[in-house]
């Protein structure tokens, strides 16, 4: 089974394998239009999945991450992620080492693409309507299509379409659950960073 770590805003991970993957929420324009459809399809019980609205892959030790993003494909490195909460998800010994090699390699031959305007349009008329809209543009990737083909290549999530996958639909399948009130409360030991995610 994977396991979830949380980090919060200066927490740092320090052991990285690549193939694994993050989620996040990203704060601009295109990640509140994403966190909001989601939530139109993610509610009651799934409403915790609902608050990702950005993922990519781990591609080397070192933490360094491929992502889709507005600007298009793009290798970057994890510590931008430092002033934010990120979850790492760590798929353990369900993924080998031949389907990592597999996905790490097909992500890194992506940076350079264009972002999937039409194709997370496609995806939000989905979550909106439930009318398996796809709007594909070849060499354009969305951040979740991205790591969806990835974890494919490498031999998971063989019935997920990329076409249609959501940050959200990632979350759920991991159980990657966000709660609102992350604080610790008074009195309460320290939280360490990477705590585990408990699941239900």
């Amino acid at each position: 089974m994977p396991d979830i770590e949380r980090y919060g805003p200066g927490e740092v991970a320090t052991r990285f394998d690549p193939g694994d993957f993050i989620l996040t929420h990203r704060h601009n324009p295109m990640a509140g239009l994403i966190a909001i459809a989601q939530k139109f399809r993610f509610k009651g019980p799934d409403a915790v999945y609902a608050h990702w609205s950005h993922c990519a892959l781990i591609v080397d030790e070192g933490g360094a991450l491929v992502e889709a993003e507005s600007t298009g494909v793009t290798r970057s490195p994890i510590s931008r992620y430092t002033d934010d909460e990120f979850h790492l998800v760590r798929l353990g010994s369900e993924f080998s080492a031949e389907g990592r090699t597999r996905a790490v390699n097909y992500t890194n031959a992506q940076v350079g693409q264009g972002f999937g305007y039409l194709e997370a349009f496609g995806a939000m008329i989905f979550l909106l309507s439930g009318l398996p809209l796809r709007l594909v543009r070849r060499h354009h990737q969305i951040c979740s299509g991205l790591v969806t083909r990835a974890l494919q290549k490498g031999g998971l999530l063989k019935g997920a379409d990329p076409d249609l996958v959501l940050p959200a639909d990632l979350a759920k399948i991991y159980g990657v659950r966000w709660v609102e009130e992350q604080a610790v409360p008074k009195g309460s030991p320290p939280r360490e960073a990477g705590d585990a995610v408990t699941k239900p």
